[in-house]
């Protein structure tokens, strides 16, 4: 019951209690007034009665007795009238019925009232002649009483009426805040920190009020600070110290992204010739300074060369990677000249001939990053054999399928559904000191060729939906999921991988509305796998779809999170069930006392906002231990 309700009752309660009292006490003073007064009444009739029949009363035969009796008796509302000789017998008696027809009986006996009865002794001369007695009709005083009853209990109900409209009205206006303040706390518990402008005027609500916007100020620069912390240490991990460049793990991020987005251009390897040999010449300081050089000269020749798309990446100590938008070959061998040109000049300063050889090939969108730096290796080793600052391109893919062939295989694998579905990865509850609780498992799809031997899936992904069959492979993933939930009795979360082009898709919904409709009662258990990087491509997309899958009772988890990515406190606005780190954060996270706080500062944002926070593919038993301590709600091994 609502605090309004319940103070409407309170104060109706009270009201009707101190009426009904009010009521009863002034009925019961109105009756004694009535009771009184026909006390009254009674005697100054039978004086005045008496004085008129004194001048008749030793004729005890005269009619004019019975007649002014008859009179008095008629004109008035008696119960009876008599009139006694001085013997005490009866002359002329007059009674009338004792009933009240318009009083209700009860109404009689909840207040009773006594007949009152008066008596004159009528004088005839110097001698008492008789007596008269007049008794009043108590029919009167009840009906009188009765009225009363029935307009002060008429005029107490519309005042009742128009109480409470008011008490509604003014309990709407004092309590309308704590709307406000209830909507606060809401929005806070789902990450949205906002603050009540316009404070109440009551006292008790408006300091309650300033507690909230106190507490809600308080929350979110908790928050800020915390991702203040993640993006620093975040920074720390994935950008190299010395030369700024971004490290492995941000590459093979990249090369994802490009491969789901089909982008072309070409990937490079540079090698810094003999950097230990550099470094027993110089001293660390003016290493440190040539590889600094190294990278400033690259980009400046990337510049020269005008090529859009400059990422490049720091490996290993003398080892990069660069990826460029160079559309064809003859633009990667003019960036490979330029580059060679400008570090050969940085060589002369430092005495040294050869600085670094290049090896490049094209991006292949049906490869994967494996073969596409295994073939640009190869082109690194032929660069060596050519000679000093030297470089090679080589043509070799990883996939040699025309788009035909990919066609052909791809509607194979769809309309006859040849996918295997693995739940190979499965991630445990962190319960330290009892028996870990499998929390979620993962859907892995997996597709073959025509020999059996299985295809990249993320090339499979990024074919299938240049040639639109995307939306029904993932329909079917997620039909077998749900078939897998229902058949083993799954009482865990299950999760299943969305390609970003269903996840913004309306015809993928509705038929996904459909499927979840059917199976209302295992829904629960769905969760809705949607990678970082794929999010930020169309983040209101991302958040629809988080709505949707929660208006109809399935879960979302944002996987392979890193913050460079979305920043831990954007992630308010999306109410996600949980969020899957990505592997640089927990790899050697047992040793590496940054990381640990960097988790930490995590799981503390994931419990504010209300998100279970999981970490990916902890292989060694040292790090397991760490997030364990830790305290994620899970891990996958």
């Amino acid at each position: 019951m609502t605090l309004s309700k319940q103070l409407m009752l309170l104060i109706s309660a009270m009201f009707l209690a101190i009426f009904a009292i009010n009521f009863y006490t002034s009925l019961n003073n109105i009756r004694g007034y009535l009771q009184d007064e026909s006390e009254i009444h009674a005697q100054d009739t039978a004086t005045s009665l008496g004085l008129s029949l004194s001048p008749y009363i030793l004729d005890e035969d005269d009619t004019i007795l019975s007649t002014m009796v008859n009179t008095i008796f008629d004109r008035g509302y008696y119960l009876e009238i008599l009139l006694e000789n001085i013997d005490g017998n009866e002359l002329v008696r007059r009674t009338n019925p004792k009933t009240f027809e318009d009083v209700p009986e009860w109404f009689t006996e909840l207040f009773p009232m006594q007949t009152a009865t008066a008596e004159s002794e009528i004088d005839a001369g110097w001698v008492v002649g008789g007596t008269i007695y007049v008794t009043i009709h108590p029919g009167l005083g009840y009906l009188k009483l009765w009225q009363q009853a029935k307009d002060s209990l008429m005029f107490a109900a519309i005042c009742l009426v128009i109480f409470i409209a008011l008490l509604f009205l003014i309990l709407g206006l004092v309590l309308r805040p704590l709307g406000v303040i209830n909507k606060l706390a809401l929005s806070i518990a789902d990450g949205h920190f906002g603050k009540i402008d316009k404070l109440p005027w009551t006292t008790d609500i408006r300091n309650v009020a300033k507690s909230m916007n106190l507490m809600s100020g308080k929350i979110e620069k908790v928050i800020t600070n915390l991702n203040n912390r993640l993006e620093e240490t975040g920074k720390r991990l994935r950008v190299d110290e010395l030369t700024g460049l971004e490290t492995k793990a941000t590459f093979e991020t990249e090369m994802k992204d490009r491969f789901m987005s089909r982008k072309e251009g070409y990937l490079f390897i540079l090698r810094i010739d003999e950097l230990g040999k550099l470094a027993s010449q110089l001293s660390s300081d003016k290493v440190d300074t040539f590889i600094k050089s190294f990278v400033t000269e690259t980009r400046e020749a990337l510049k020269d060369q005008g090529v859009a798309g400059d990422f490049m990446y720091r490996i290993v100590g003398a080892e990069f990677i660069l990826i460029t938008d160079c559309k064809n070959q003859e633009s990667a061998e003019a960036l490979c000249k330029a580059v060679l040109n400008r570090l050969e000049a940085l060589g002369s300063e430092y005495n040294k001939e050869s600085v670094a050889h290049i090896g490049g090939v094209p991006l292949d969108p049906q490869g994967t990053t494996a073969s596409l730096v295994s073939a640009a290796t190869e082109a690194y080793e032929k660069a060596r054999l050519i000679g000093q600052n030297s470089f090679a391109i080589t043509q070799y893919s990883a996939n040699t399928r025309s788009m035909d062939e990919w066609k052909q295989l791809v509607g194979q694998i769809v309309d006859k559904r040849l996918v295997k579905v693995d739940y190979g990865v499965k991630a445990y509850s962190l319960a330290d000191g009892k028996e870990d609780i499998l929390v979620l498992e993962e859907a892995m799809s997996q597709v073959f060729d025509e020999k059996g031997e299985a295809l990249p899936i993320g090339t499979f992904i990024s074919v299938a939906e240049t040639l639109g069959r995307i939306l029904e492979f993932d329909l079917n993933i997620v039909t077998r999921v749900l078939e897998y939930i229902r058949r083993e009795k799954v009482e865990h979360d299950v999760a299943v991988n969305l390609s970003f082009t269903a996840l913004a898709s309306n015809e993928f919904r509705g038929d996904l509305f459909k499927l979840l409709e059917d199976n209302k009662d295992i829904v629960s258990h769905l969760v809705f796998s949607i990678t970082a990087y794929g999010a930020t491509r169309d983040m209101k997309s991302f958040e629809s779809f988080i709505n949707f899958a929660h208006r109809n009772g399935a879960k979302v988890i944002l996987k392979r999170f890193e913050s460079r990515f979305i920043p831990m406190d954007s992630l308010k606005q999306f109410r996600l069930d949980y969020i899957r780190l990505a592997r640089i954060y927990t790899e050697n996270i047992g040793n590496d006392a940054e990381k640990r706080r960097l988790v930490e500062a995590m799981k503390e944002l994931g419990e504010l906002l209300n998100v279970n926070i999981l970490a990916e593919s902890v292989e060694s038993d040292n790090d397991y231990q760490a997030v364990r301590e830790i305290g994620l709600t899970a891990a996958s091994r």
